[in-house]
């Protein structure tokens, strides 16, 4: 008798440890999926952006990055919702920032960098803030790797 009870509970716990494996595996999978989603839709503007000033027209740049607005908000949708909870605020904000101005103006991202000193850094900081979310899975269960250094 207990040999059989102590068979159901040990098949229960493999059962639910299993569950949880394959639960956060398809977290991390989709978080991956989605970051690359995100960092790919940036990769554009991230290497105009990262040219040495004398090389581009800000116009032109500020540009593309205005032609690119839409795919990186469509990244940023499905990135948010691979995030938990108490990260999508703080990524919410990252994001605001990077095109919200308080300059009037029909385009976005023209009315928030377009003649200001140094705009470039300004809005390669803003992407940076965004993609950081990106770095490390939010459901790793110990925040280190196998080698004991944080990941």
């Amino acid at each position: 008798m207990i040999t059989a009870v102590i068979s159901v509970l040990s098949t229960l716990a493999g059962a639910l440890i299993g569950f949880w494996g394959t639960m956060k595996t398809s977290r991390s999978h989709l978080f991956y999926a989605s970051a690359s989603n995100l960092k790919h839709s940036f990769l554009e503007v991230l290497v105009l952006l990262r040219q040495p000033k004398e090389t581009f027209i800000d116009l032109y740049v500020i540009e593309i990055m205005e032609k690119s607005f839409y795919k990186h908000e469509l990244a940023v949708v499905e990135f948010r919702y691979s995030l938990p909870a108490s990260n999508r605020e703080s990524f919410d904000a990252a994001w605001r920032n990077y095109y919200e101005s308080d300059r009037a103006g029909e385009d976005k991202l023209t009315k928030k960098y377009f003649g200001r000193p140094n705009w470039q850094h300004e809005a390669l900081a803003n992407i940076e803030a965004i993609l950081k979310f990106t770095e490390r899975d939010p459901f790793w269960l110990w925040g280190k790797n196998l080698l004991g250094k944080d990941s």
